[in-house]
């Protein structure tokens, strides 16, 4: 009958399973080894502008895209819950290649609608919808024969697909 054997007998001394046998002087020496690598080398101008590129990087996050970029914004009840904060996205491309680029999304139909973005399903019992806007219009054509240009926010919201929704500014 399995589940009666007795446990495996181990091959190697105990405190070396990986994981926490370690003394704590091999894992002081383990992490200040990695801050030294993390410190990295180079000349002193190459330093000096890795804060400034961090800076910028984490600015652009807080605010966005810029105004002109073209990008993607997904959000639930009418703009009410963000699912994905505004994120640029190239141009020329169609929105359902630009949403599946910086989404996680699930289509039927042969890929003409999407049902699923990010985990947040449509549900049909319920009469909610993915629906998208392209700059505050709601599109009339599927998102695969959209090509978005510079400049356009493509905005997808999950709501009553009778609904009418304000648009939320950062959409338009």
């Amino acid at each position: 009958m399995r589940g009666d054997a007795p446990p495996p007998r181990r091959h190697w001394p105990t405190g070396r399973e990986g994981g926490g046998g370690g003394s704590p002087e091999s894992v002081l020496a383990l992490v200040l080894a990695l801050v030294v690598a993390s410190c990295g080398g180079g000349d002193d101008e190459e330093a000096s502008d890795q804060p400034q590129a961090a800076a910028e990087t984490q600015s652009q996050a807080e605010t966005g895209p810029a105004e002109d970029e073209t990008a993607i914004l997904v959000t639930t009840d009418c703009g009410a819950d963000v699912v994905l904060v505004k994120t640029p996205v190239d141009p020329d491309q169609t929105a359902l290649q630009a949403l599946d680029r910086v989404a996680d999304i699930e289509t039927d139909d042969g890929g003409l609608f999407v049902t699923a973005i990010e985990g947040v399903e449509q549900d049909t019992d319920a009469q909610l919808a993915w629906l998208y806007y392209v700059n505050g219009v709601m599109a009339e054509t599927g998102a695969a024969e959209v090509t978005l240009e510079e400049g356009d926010v493509e905005w997808w919201d999950l709501h009553d697909w009778e609904a009418t929704c304000e648009v939320p500014a950062e959409a338009e």
